[in-house]
């Protein structure tokens, strides 16, 4: 019986220093991913807006407490009213450095306006015109996947005034 048992060990032994090709060396840093992509604005801008951003949920808003952090992840730079296309950069383009994006997946990107003087984090002054989607049904959220150290190309979002998408909770 002990014969079997040492050649168990044996084997397992073999088998995990096979499987460590780099032993207990430290792997790569996991640093912070981001994201780029363009902004395309159709139709004409309401009148008032004081404010545009693309935001980063974790997770999509099932009520007005979800837009806030932590679920609130990252904020790009306002986007100047009247653009017809903006083209960003999560690392050159965030406007609360506090929202470092990290990596991970997230559920609900989007664009969203104000019309507020002073910024706010209230659901209540913000309007959803435009998702980050799967196949541009804007009733479908698209997952933004953000690996360590890497920029996530292609995160692209369709405003088009004329058909807005649907609003999340208040």
């Amino acid at each position: 019986m002990n014969k079997h048992l040492s050649y168990i060990f044996i084997f397992l032994l073999i088998i995990s220093l096979w499987s460590c090709d780099k032993g207990i060396e430290p792997g790569e840093p996991k640093g912070p991913g981001g994201f780029s992509g363009k902004v395309t604005f159709i139709g004409n801008w309401p009148s008032g807006v004081t404010r545009t951003h693309l935001v980063v949920f974790k997770n999509p808003i099932q009520s007005s407490d979800d837009f806030f952090p932590p679920n609130l992840t990252f904020v790009a730079d306002s986007i100047p009213y009247r653009t017809t296309s903006f083209e960003y950069n999560s690392f050159e383009n965030n406007f609360i450095p506090i929202f470092q994006l990290g990596y991970g997946n997230f559920k609900y990107v989007v664009v969203a306006q104000s019309k507020t003087q002073n910024l706010s984090l209230d659901r209540k002054d913000w309007y959803v015109v435009g998702i980050y989607c799967i196949n541009n049904d804007q009733s479908k959220a698209a997952t933004l996947i953000v690996e360590p150290n890497k920029i996530t190309p292609n995160i692209n979002i369709v405003v088009d005034f004329n058909n807005p998408p649907p609003q999340p909770p208040m």
